[in-house]
Formats: structure tokens, sequence, C-alpha cells
């Protein structure tokens, strides 16, 4: 192909780039922009092919530095290295490298009246959990969130029981760092909590000495999949088997301690022990559901996890009670959560 014809295409196909570029910078999100922006790209691509065809010789020469001191043999080597450290910082969201990028997307926010937050997320792993089938959980917050405890597990598909995929480390154990106060000061001790989580306590099955279902002492059959209770955003990582031939559930259950609501008030069960004495109480426990196909598995489907009731406000039974008239805030706690299965 002609050189300077290829030139002048080069030249511009490179002014419509620019232009585009800049405006899809300041300006929101614009179908003809981005399309514009797109074909003029590929057509880059293309004439370059050309354009190194033609001129495959000095190229080669540049950049092996032919005839050049030795120092300027390098400097191909060296713009390649900052190039794809410049790549690599990017892709990877480094923050100073990707200053630009998010004062580019202020602007377009800023554009269409929208506030972007930024969040993270915890990642817990329970590398001592054992199985084929990886599970991950990720919960994003809501509004409500501040210290809730949960518990996660897996059923068949009428119900029952199989294990638990993650707990509260302070629910496995009944130990909480502030268990009591001496002199003013908070210690950790044992503190029973049939309260937290009834349902998932209730369905394990398994009474302590003290003839709660609540865990006791670390329990073996809990004691791989306890971890840290979570602060915030977090994808919790697991591992149980699963028959690829049968249909499954994933649970979920999440309880704040003092959350009242004008219907659970501090005073709404005086008869209860615990919801009235040594329980930190306030709306019941909320219990989250997906079900798991095989095709699910197969496919590594992600499953929304849907809000089907809560527990007994005081733990005194593993019912499911449906009815969530009564509960206001504590349907906050959770913004989302997503589940795969692979």
């Amino acid at each position: 192909m002609n050189r300077r014809l290829l030139g002048n295409v080069l030249i511009v196909i490179l002014l419509v780039l620019l232009g585009s570029g800049i405006a899809m910078y300041i300006i929101p999100f614009s179908k003809g922009l981005a399309s514009l922006h797109t074909v003029f790209g590929f057509l880059f691509v293309l004439t370059m092919v050309f354009h190194i065809i033609n001129n495959k010789k000095p190229l080669f020469n540049y950049i092996t530095g032919n005839r050049k001191p030795r120092f300027q043999k390098l400097q191909a080597p060296f713009i390649f290295s900052i190039i794809v450290a410049l790549a690599f910082g990017l892709y990877f969201n480094i923050p100073l490298l990707n200053g630009v990028y998010n004062f580019g997307n202020q602007l377009r926010n800023k554009k269409l009246g929208k506030v972007e937050t930024p969040f993270e997320y915890e990642v817990i792993e329970l590398s001592n959990a054992n199985g084929h089938h990886n599970f991950e959980i990720e919960l994003k917050k809501g509004n409500a969130f501040q210290y809730p405890l949960f518990a996660i597990w897996l059923e068949d598909s009428l119900g029952n029981y199989i294990e638990t995929l993650y707990i509260s480390r302070v629910i496995a154990s009944s130990t909480f760092d502030y268990g009591k106060n001496v002199d003013g000061k908070w210690q950790s001790a044992v503190k029973r909590r049939p309260e937290a989580l009834p349902y998932w306590s209730h369905k394990r099955g398994i009474k302590a000495s003290d003839g709660l279902y609540v865990p006791l002492n670390n329990a073996t059959d809990i004691d791989a999949v306890s971890g840290a209770t979570p602060t915030g955003n977090f994808i919790i990582k697991s591992k149980s088997d699963l028959n690829d031939l049968k249909h499954h559930k994933v649970m979920l259950e999440v309880n704040q301690s003092y959350d009242w609501n004008n219907y659970y008030t501090k005073d709404k069960f005086p008869n209860d022990d615990i919801y009235s004495g040594s329980g930190q109480v306030g709306q019941p426990s909320l219990i989250y559901a997906t079900e798991v196909s095989p095709l699910n598995i197969k496919d590594n489907t992600y499953k929304i996890m849907q809000l089907i009731g809560h527990g007994h406000h005081s733990g005194k039974n593993g019912n499911l009670y449906k009815d969530l008239s009564h509960i206001s805030t504590a349907k906050q706690i959770i913004d989302r959560v997503i589940l795969k299965v692979h």
C-alpha cells in the first residue's frame, strides 16, 4: 500500500480516536460515541498491520537498535517494560495508576447526578473444610449491618441438614471476647446464646452438655468451618461434597443483637427468661435460602439467596416463621447474598 496514503489514513484515524476518547472520558456513556470509538479502533489496528508490513525493515532496526551503541539498543526493551508495568498496574487497579480513570469516572457521575461508593470484600477462606465442591458465598452488607453473626449450611432437597459450611467462631465455641466485665474491663468468657442462630442450631440437632443446641467448646463437626465473624462485605470460601444427580439447598442465618423495633421491644416478652433475661436480643434471626441443582453445579451458576423467614425470638425452637410483617431494619442487614458452587 502507498506509504503516503497509509500515513494520511493513520493520521485521520488517530484524530478521530483522540476526539472520541476525550469525549468518552468526560461525558456519560453514549452508544453512538462508543460505536464510533470501537469501529475506528478496529480500523486503526487494520491500518497498523499494513504500516508494519510496509515498514518492517526500518521498524526491525528501530527495535533491535541495529548499528547503534549498546545503551541505545536497550531503548526498546526499556520502553516495552514500562508499558507492560503500566498495563499490569491499571489492570490490577493499583490506586496511584488508576487515579486518572477515577477522576474521569467522577466527572461522568457528576453529570448524571450519581455518587459512586466503592466497597471492598473481606475474604474468609476455610482451608480446613473438606469436599470436592467449592462454595463461594458473597455478601454485600446493607445499611443496618453492624456486628451480626452468621451460619451457612447445606441441606438436601427435603430440608434435612447435611453439614455446616461456615459458622461464626464465637458461636462455635460460645466464647465471646466481651463475655464478662471484670472491674470495668471486658474479658473473654463463655456465654450461651441460644437466641442467636436458633434455626441452624436446631437443624444441626446436637445438644451440648447443658442441654442447649448451641455448640460448646469447638464441637468437632464444625471446628474446620468456624471462622472469624465478618465486619463488612465478605466472601466466604468453603467446601463440601454434593451428589451431582440431586438437588440441594444452601441456607444462611443471620442475627444482630439489640436491633429492637416497634414490635420487638425490650419488654415484648417479659416472661421469657432469655428474651427478657440473659439473651442479647432484638429482632429475631433471618433465614436466606437458595436451591442448587445438578445443572447449577455443572454450569458454575450464580444464585441469589432469598429471604424466606425468621427464627424464634429467643431460640426456644427451630421453627421457620414465614411471617415477616414485624421485621423492619433487620431486613437491611444484608443487601444481597450470591452463591456460586463449582
